[in-house]
């Protein structure tokens, strides 16, 4: 009964300006990255695929598909105001999505191998919960700074960690090899964050298109600068193409 109250007399979720843009890029002949934006409960997505002919961009597609319908009415309501509800919330839908996935792989031999990366985040009032696998990113960008608040699930993250333990020299593998991704058997749960954000805040998911083409310094300028997020995303796919384009970009920008 307590809980119900609770429920009942909860404030409403915070109105806030998003957008998302996703670009094939110029080296690529299709787009394996989707986005997802479930507006009335605050919840950003953005899923970048892997595997060959168009499995990657189906795995991204389905996966989307399947967390917009994980989190309805129902759920978030148990969600908001309980950080504890929304962290298992989280890696439970990833949890079942990468099943689903991966069963569907197991069926379909053209679908063998598919997977893909993906970040998600809710604000919940006045905090920023993420849940991610792989190397799509979160970022949280203030007035003055921009932090990176998802770590890599890659090769190359995990040896650069353990250079910066301990200086005896190793080869560094391929940036692009992921060690979590939706599509294959977790070796450790997906990876969540909570974090206090204030009104005036900037919120970016992207994929490794994104950040491999655009530093962190030129992230921060070209949002704190949009007078939207359209502008902001439309500024960072143009910027990410002027580059090289050589991956699909995707980036999805929240002003809070």
């Amino acid at each position: 009964m307590i809980n119900f109250f609770r429920r009942l007399f909860r404030p409403p979720a915070r109105k806030l300006n998003s957008y998302g843009l996703t670009d094939t890029g110029l080296v690529r002949s299709n787009n394996q990255d989707s986005f997802g934006i479930i507006l009335a409960h605050n919840i950003f997505l953005v899923a970048d695929g892997m595997g060959g002919h168009n499995a990657g961009e189906i795995a991204s597609q389905i996966t989307i598909k399947n967390l917009i319908s994980f989190f309805n009415n129902k759920k978030v309501s148990k969600m908001r105001g309980n950080p504890a509800e929304t962290r298992h919330s989280f890696c439970n839908s990833f949890n079942q999505t990468n099943k689903m996935v991966i069963k569907m792989a197991t069926e379909n031999d053209s679908m063998h191998g598919m997977g893909c990366t993906l970040v998600a985040c809710m604000i919940d009032n006045n905090t920023l919960h993420t849940c991610h696998v792989g190397d799509a990113r979160c970022y949280l960008i203030t007035k003055n700074e921009i932090f990176q608040i998802t770590n890599d699930h890659t090769s190359l993250a995990q040896v650069s960690e353990e250079l910066r333990k301990n200086s005896a020299f190793a080869s560094l593998p391929p940036r692009h090899v992921v060690t979590r991704v939706i599509g294959y058997p977790f070796p450790e749960d997906p990876e969540y964050h909570s974090m206090d954000i204030d009104s005036g805040d900037r919120i970016l998911l992207c994929s490794d298109g994104l950040w491999s083409m655009v530093d962190d310094q030129q992230i921060h300028k070209t949002i704190q600068s949009a007078e939207s997020p359209k502008e902001a995303c439309e500024s960072l796919i143009k910027q990410a193409n002027e580059a090289g384009g050589n991956d699909n970009i995707t980036a999805l920008v929240v002003f809070c």
